[in-house]
């Protein structure tokens, strides 16, 4: 049963991240014309930076262990003396959200408030195209944690009613 426990944390993971994801992608386009920010200047477009996560080696570091105790064995293994590597289970978590700083877009309105002496007006250095295509891959990978997570459901329920 720690298998399909397994595979609802690692889609739960990556749910959570791709949530993430689809709220700075959001964020980064309703400010694309937000000249003026409370930390001066033009709103800075965010990008969000994921970490692959070995559940095996941060249970173990929780728990103080040195030992594999999530990895997958062979049932079949006869006592083979050679160390074999067990696979981790690896998921994704949020690092970090990083602001990106490359230079704003400048745009001639000298009758913007936000001008500048010369009249031209720094605006975010969003480009929206951009922007929704990595809002379609988020939601597509969403899409895909979700079929996953269904998938792993389905499956524990059957074996479920195969012992009932």
């Amino acid at each position: 049963m720690s298998g399909f426990l397994s595979s609802f944390d690692i889609s739960g993971y990556g749910l959570s991240a791709q949530r993430v994801r689809v709220n700075i992608i959001s964020e980064n386009i309703a400010n694309a014309h937000t000249t003026r920010t409370k930390e001066g200047g033009p709103y800075r477009r965010k990008e969000v930076v994921f970490k692959a996560v070995d559940f095996n080696k941060e249970l173990n570091r929780y728990l103080n262990r040195n030992e594999n105790t999530l990895g997958f064995s062979d049932p079949l293994d006869e006592g083979d003396f050679e160390k074999k590597p067990n696979p981790a289970i690896m998921s994704v978590v949020v690092d970090k959200i990083v602001r990106d700083d490359s230079k704003p877009k400048m745009k001639y309105d000298p009758t913007h408030p936000d001008a500048d002496a010369n009249g031209y007006v720094a605006y975010p250095n969003i480009n929206p195209v951009i922007e929704m295509a990595d809002l379609v891959e988020a939601t597509r990978s969403y899409q895909a944690n979700v079929a996953a997570f269904q998938s792993a459901k389905d499956m524990a329920n059957s074996a479920i009613t195969l012992f009932q």
